[in-house]
């Protein structure tokens, strides 16, 4: 899987054919090599904040989707493979996964759930994979893993578990002002990381028309066979985007599902009052948003180049 993804170094997209966010290539450096616009998953080392004049706390890593260049500039770690071809993503994971790579084992995870590539869905190793990246505190393994606890697919049923699992990637805290702190810091990386998305799509659409017209002009047959490699390069990675987008889309829709599940028993449990109900309904309201933002992005990248 290509992983396209988003800087968070600018609040949004940079209109067509103005400046780009960071690492970014305009659309003459991705006419030279579309490897350029190859971006990561990206493990963010965590940061010191400050609440007030006496709070202060460690966040945790932060997992966020930037260019490779970003995310080594900013001391990340990455995960690289190829999303449009899942065999072969597959071969490059799971080396990383067995390393202790949580974002290598989630996705690893995500192939054997959903059966990417494979005759069928494999969810005990989902399971597997998706616990090792849990133990480590990877939010989407934990939601991941607790949506199988939820439906006891690959592991035994259980509820209680899968509440756990959703209340520890929610990162629900007795401290109301770092809770909503870290949600908001989450909201603002994901609108950034949309903008970006969107920008790539325009950018690798545009390449793409522009590849097609020059194919029809092109006079010599090596100039035409060069032309349709660099079309067939653009055009996998379209699709990988895609693919990626859906893929981010239903993350968003596990993650308010678990919001609506915590919810729920918050509210059995003690009703609409206290803190811990006010922080899941603002936790559901920015679920909703982000998963509805996603899924009209992997909608709008499902049309035709």
């Amino acid at each position: 899987m290509v992983l396209l993804a988003a800087s968070l170094l600018a609040a949004c997209a940079a209109p067509a054919g103005g400046p780009g966010l960071a690492g970014l290539p305009d659309d003459a450096t991705l006419a030279e090599g579309i490897d350029q616009f190859v971006l990561v998953d990206c493990m963010l080392p965590g940061q010191v904040r400050r609440l007030g004049t006496m709070a202060t706390y460690v966040t945790a890593r932060r997992h966020t989707k930037t260019t490779r260049r970003d995310c080594e500039i900013r001391g990340g770690e990455y995960v690289l493979f190829d999303r449009a071809d899942y065999s072969a993503a597959l071969a490059t994971l799971l080396p990383k996964a067995r390393a202790g790579d949580p974002v290598a084992q989630t996705y690893v995870g995500e192939i054997y759930e959903k059966g990417l590539g494979l005759p069928g869905p494999d969810y005990a190793n989902a399971a597997t994979w998706y616990r090792q990246a849990a133990a480590s505190g990877h939010a989407p393994a934990q939601t991941s893993l607790g949506a199988l606890y939820e439906r006891g697919l690959g592991v035994p049923r259980d509820p209680v578990r899968a509440l756990d699992l959703y209340r520890q990637a929610a990162g629900l805290t007795e401290d109301r002002l770092i809770f909503e702190s870290q949600l908001e810091q989450e909201r603002a990386a994901f609108r950034r990381e949309l903008a970006l998305r969107n920008q790539v799509a325009a950018s690798l659409r545009r390449q793409l028309s522009n590849t097609q017209a020059a194919l029809q002009r092109a006079g010599s047959e090596a100039d035409r066979a060069a032309l349709q490699a660099r079309y067939d390069q653009q055009r996998r990675a379209l699709e990988a985007q895609r693919r990626e987008a859906r893929s981010d889309a239903d993350r968003r829709q596990r993650e308010l599902q678990a919001a609506r599940t915590l919810k729920a028993q918050e509210q059995t449990l003690a009703g609409t009052a206290g803190g811990r109900a006010a922080q899941i309904g603002k936790l559901e309201l920015v679920r909703q948003e982000q998963y509805q933002a996603a899924t009209a992005a992997a909608d709008r990248l499902a049309g035709p180049p």
